[in-house]
């Protein structure tokens, strides 16, 4: 998938309009895909190829009409406020909507793949793994949506 910034909020309601592609915007180009899904949530994995500010956030949110679970900023285009989120996932998770505003973001770094430097010789692409955060365990189990092995689904180095 691939996102540019090809629409602006318009006016208070919040419509959002079509306008001509900024020259000295950055593109930015994210793999993703859907490892589980449980009612209206999935857990998605995903790869930014690019290397642009909130990529992954933007492509979730506005991109693909899906925000990251506990993103405010980008939930919702024309103001900042908390995550609506649908009543089955309200239930799951044990929240009621004013408490949403206190759900944390969901995003999670589990692999870091590094290039091997320039000059010779060349070792591995080392790869470092993390654990993913306890209020992110917490809610992929009260949603009922499966991890995958983490040693054994290592993102592949990007080349």
């Amino acid at each position: 998938m691939a996102l540019a910034p090809l629409y602006r909020v318009a006016d208070p309601v919040g419509r959002m309009v079509r306008v001509r592609q900024n020259r000295s915007a950055h593109r930015a180009v994210t793999r993703y895909r859907v490892l589980d899904t449980s009612g209206p949530t999935a857990l998605v994995e995903v790869q930014p190829i690019t290397a642009v500010k909130h990529q992954v956030r933007v492509h979730m949110a506005l991109g693909l009409g899906c925000p990251i679970l506990g993103d405010h900023k980008y939930s919702k285009w024309s103001s900042l406020e908390p995550q609506k989120l649908p009543r089955w996932v309200l239930t799951s998770l044990g929240l009621t909507q004013p408490a949403a505003r206190h759900l944390g973001l969901h995003l999670h770094c589990r692999a870091l793949v590094l290039p091997p430097p320039p000059s010779p010789p060349l070792p591995p692409t080392p790869t470092l793994l993390a654990t993913p955060p306890p209020h992110f365990l917490h809610s992929v189990r009260r949603l009922g949506l499966q991890l995958p092995d983490t040693e054994a689904d290592v993102p592949p180095e990007v080349g």
